[in-house]
């Protein structure tokens, strides 16, 4: 997807001000879904690669870990300022 498509798409998620985390919500899911970055919301994180990893467990794993990396920061961009600080800045998983 060009950037200029992740733009546009980022940009409508409604700012999430503390009385419309229904509308957010939706909104969210729909961009996280055509960007198809939801992975991470619907699936709990693969287990932790090994040794004995095969390589569909590790295409998983990095396929999931960028999911959720995305949409920890696309949630985070959308969030006011005064309800972000709220949020842990040790937060490691979108679904939480």
């Amino acid at each position: 997807m060009a950037p200029a498509n992740i733009t546009a798409n980022v940009n409508t998620i409604p700012m999430l001000n503390g009385s419309n985390f229904k509308s957010w919500k939706e909104n969210l899911e729909i961009v996280l879904g055509v960007m198809d970055l939801d992975l991470a919301l619907g699936k709990d994180s693969p287990p932790a690669l090994t040794d004995k990893s095969t390589s569909k467990e590790k295409r998983e794993k990095e396929r999931w870990e960028k999911s959720n990396r995305m949409c920890v920061m696309i949630m985070k961009k959308s969030i006011a300022e005064p309800f972000r600080c709220t949020m842990s800045e040790t937060l490691a998983n979108a679904k939480d």
